[in-house]
């Protein structure tokens, strides 16, 4: 009952809040929905409605058509990042003719079609510095309950958590990569926030997640954690981002995460993760993490006669042809070919891959620009706040190069958030400049 509540709540305040507050409310309750995915979760009964993803959806879609000429102010085909992504979403559903598994493929299309209407609407409706700031502290929300839960869940009999997934990644290490991000941001919110009670929240939040983490035991989470806080540390550091003092709270506050790491990580998971030196050497007759690594060179070949992709599934249909027979895969030939440049490679084909990858590269550079630029006008507190979404960036795409996430509703979340960064920060500032001539 009371994890029925914790999602019932807020997402009644929040449809409640958009009536005051704008309709960017209504996808910080998407966000929640999608956390928590009450549709696979026992507490479900307990609720009046499932399964309102649809609706959320829909209901921005008709607020925003409702109010086009207030709404369309804010640019979305200027930025390159969104051209890419469509050019992607494109050359996807073009790979329908190749793909073996046509129905699989089709189901595969609509919600990637459904990510980018969202993107859209996303871009359209945050038109302000506050609206950014709600949906990354509802995604922390989101991840927060979420991490709640699987506290309360515990692992099963392999030592990993299992069920808990959201809409679109039953997979624990799905779930594992859709967390990640917001450990850096928690981190972020800890250092920049002078509420002691918001700091105390953030605190709280940090401490679930990483526990989350340490249960899941997955370690491409973990590479892209590191890399996301040790990105976030280079570039503070590096252009003295923060005073003295700041940086001494850094490097305190960094003691106290390695401690808690420490005291929430149990043999279990220490062990799977020294395990990724071990399993790191090629092995052709046992199956380990690298195995992976002939999945990857069995995807260029099978690309040499699938130049255009060969749809949802494609690599798993033409996995036995392509990887060698004296490689071990397990149980099965079909496998996943478990990263995200190698799925869009065998799914999109090679212009696919092209458009995606620097779709990954713009929004980078944009994140990039965008603090930059606050840097330069001595706005530190929004350069901070950039910092650290470009720094979840960076955790995630470490993330996806060992799993699939060509899909992910979160990559696609960032990217969206650095569009708003720029018409936001950048825009907004332009104008200004205007006005004052």
């Amino acid at each position: 009952m009371i994890s029925a509540l914790l999602y019932l709540i807020p997402f009644l305040t929040g449809l409640i809040m958009a009536f005051r507050h704008g309709p960017i409310l209504v996808f910080m309750v998407y966000q929640l929905d999608y956390f928590l995915n009450p549709q696979n979760k026992w507490w479900s009964s307990y609720l009046p409605f499932v399964g309102a993803q649809f609706y959320l959806v829909l209901a921005m879609i008709i607020v925003f058509v409702i109010g086009f000429g207030k709404y369309n102010q804010n640019p979305a085909f200027k930025h390159p990042q969104f051209k890419f992504m469509c050019l992607t979403v494109l050359m996807y559903c073009l790979a329908y003719f190749n793909a073996p598994f046509t129905e699989y493929h089709i189901m595969s299309m609509d919600a990637f079609l459904t990510i980018s209407v969202v993107t859209f609407l996303v871009i359209k409706l945050c038109s302000e510095r506050k609206h950014i700031y709600w949906i990354i502290d509802s995604y922390l929300f989101s991840a927060f309950l979420l991490s709640f839960y699987i506290y309360g869940w515990g692992r099963d009999s392999s030592g990993r958590v299992s069920g808990v997934g959201m809409v679109d990644a039953p997979d624990s290490n799905l779930v594992a990569a859709a967390l990640a991000p917001t450990i850096v941001l928690f981190i972020a919110k800890l250092i920049a926030d002078k509420r002691l009670i918001a700091r105390g929240f953030y605190g709280v939040g940090l401490i679930f997640v990483l526990n989350s983490l340490i249960l899941i035991n997955s370690r491409g989470g973990f590479l892209g954690v590191a890399a996301g806080i040790g990105y976030f540390l280079f570039i503070s550091f590096k252009n003295d981002a923060f005073t003295l003092k700041e940086k001494r709270a850094i490097f305190a506050g960094m003691i106290l995460f390695v401690a808690a790491f420490f005291r929430l990580a149990d043999n279990t998971f220490i062990d799977r993760m020294m395990s990724v030196k071990e399993e790191s050497t090629l092995n052709e007759e046992q199956e380990t993490g690298s195995t992976r690594v002939f999945f990857w060179l069995a995807t260029l070949e099978m690309a040499k006669d699938h130049p255009f992709g060969a749809g949802a599934g494609g690599f798993q249909y033409y996995a036995p042809v392509y990887i060698p027979e004296e490689v071990n895969t397990g149980g099965s030939r079909n496998r996943a070919v478990h990263s995200t440049w190698f799925e869009t490679l065998s799914e999109a084909g090679y212009l696919g891959l092209l458009f995606f990858s620097l779709m990954i590269f713009f929004t980078h550079r944009s994140f990039v620009k965008v603090r930059k630029h606050l840097w330069n006008v001595n706005d530190f507190v929004n350069s901070a706040l950039v910092l650290s979404v470009s720094s979840g960036f960076v955790t995630f795409v470490v993330a996806m190069t060992f799993i699939n996430r060509l899909r992910a509703e979160i990559l696609y979340w960032l990217i969206a958030i650095s569009i708003c960064c720029v018409n936001v920060f950048l825009s907004t500032q332009s104008k200004r400049n205007e006005s004052e001539k």
